[in-house]
């Protein structure tokens, strides 16, 4: 086994669907279609009218941390005592005459068209509310993600010491081996702690990763809520043109979103860490699967929807593409280590046949195109190293498929259960 090892091989995590948490909604006074009686104040009805105004006044998609955490507040706020009016609505002064003049207006960013849809039955409206809650969540770990500082992107480079060789550059955040930094010399003293930066273009997590995966595995949490609980009842309600929120299946696809991304920055945060790459390729393939399983979702319930978001699909072909390729990636690295460098060049071309088939999605968004021309560098930075190696040392053949046996993902994250209170 050759003493060597080159740092391709690990990817950031994506930039995370973030078009979720443009759920917004129009203001609506309850107090002028519910009458207030003994066991409902007008001051119980106003106060609803209060937190649900505060929730109407957040449009767009969050962008800063205080944001973000003040829309999912003022859901927290609002859902209860929603709940609180619809458990009692038949008892109070509501009749089936005076509900169809409620009006709810919601707009569908899961739908992705930018059309908005007029709710008259207060359970639709509290279903669209659990859907806020769960989208306000995940938005929480969206931003907290794009506060975390980028490496610097540029080619790679690549530093040699004796037989030891490290690829830095690419679209992983992998900290270097033990004992080097960005730019130290193998071998040399390494940089006091903080003062290096990451190794590779993408978000580096460091310290926060845990706290962006519990964010998202809590967010997973409500959308499991929401597909088991609040939304099965209302299906049969529902009006041939309504907003994708309100259906269960595609709650349930975005707890498995949320999964794969919570089990993304775990993985991120294990490269990081310097973890051996058999223990990454299967946190990759975890997150392959996850995204796969919300693909199959999809896929099982596609009569639900009227239209899907063309960004959501995109982020799950996305997901399942480079997570698979990273996987390859390792595998690759893996190999070259072990001098099998004919190998190694054949994992990348596998490797970078599977980002292939994630080109087109990833032009959904500016940001995506970035991730995956990072993705794509790093990996033909890698499979140069490798080839150059075989040309001048080891003159192996190149299989047209690797040997590799890709292994069973290892899924280590799971939603957190949503508890009241």
């Amino acid at each position: 086994r050759r003493d060597c090892s080159v740092r391709a091989g690990a990817a950031a995590m994506l930039p995370p669907f973030e078009f979720a948490g443009g759920l917004v909604t129009e203001p609506f006074a309850f107090e002028k279609e519910i009458s207030s009686d003994e066991s409902l104040t007008l001051s119980d009805v106003r106060a609803l009218s209060s937190k649900r105004r505060t929730l109407c006044a957040f449009r767009g998609v969050a962008s800063d941390p205080q944001d973000a955490e003040a829309r999912s507040a003022a859901a927290d706020e609002y859902v209860p005592h929603l709940e609180a009016l619809v458990a009692r609505i038949e008892q109070i002064d509501v009749t089936a005459d005076r509900q169809k003049r409620f009006g709810f207006v919601w707009n569908s960013p899961l739908e992705g068209l930018g059309n908005t849809f007029k709710l008259t039955d207060i359970n639709h409206e509290l279903g669209m509310a659990w859907m806020a809650r769960a989208a306000a969540k995940r938005q929480e770990a969206v931003v907290a993600v794009d506060e975390r500082p980028r490496a610097v992107v540029g080619p790679a480079r690549h530093e040699r010491d004796d037989e030891r060789l490290v690829v830095i550059g690419g679209s992983v955040l992998e900290t270097p081996p033990p004992g080097t930094t960005k730019n130290s010399k193998i071998g040399s003293s390494p940089a006091a702690p903080g003062s290096g930066a990451a190794a590779s273009p993408g978000f580096v997590l460091g310290e926060c990763a845990p706290a962006i995966a519990t964010k998202l595995r809590v967010a997973a949490g409500m959308y499991k809520h929401c597909s088991t609980t609040v939304l099965p009842p209302l299906k049969k309600s529902l009006p041939g043109e309504r907003p994708n929120e309100l259906l269960a299946s595609m709650a349930d696809t975005m707890r498995l979103v949320c999964l794969a991304e919570a089990q993304a920055a775990t993985a991120r945060r294990a490269e990081e860490r310097g973890a051996a790459n058999a223990l990454l390729v299967k946190l990759h393939l975890g997150a392959h699967d996850l995204y796969a399983r919300a693909d199959k979702c999809l896929n099982d319930h596609v009569s639900d929807f009227n239209r899907i978001s063309r960004k959501l699909q995109a982020c799950i072909l996305l997901g399942i593409c480079t997570h698979r390729a990273r996987a390859y990636r390792c595998a690759a690295e893996e190999a070259f280590a072990a001098s099998d460098v004919g190998e190694a060049v054949a994992l990348c071309d596998a490797g970078a046949a599977h980002l292939r088939r994630g080109a087109a999605a990833a032009g959904e968004s500016e940001r995506w195109r970035l991730a995956m021309e990072e993705e794509t560098e790093a990996l033909v930075s890698a499979r140069g190293v490798y080839a150059k190696e075989n040309e001048v040392v080891y003159f192996e053949k190149v299989p047209e498929k690797p040997a590799w046996r890709v292994p069973e993902g290892k899924v280590i994250v799971a939603e957190i259960a949503y508890s009241p209170g």
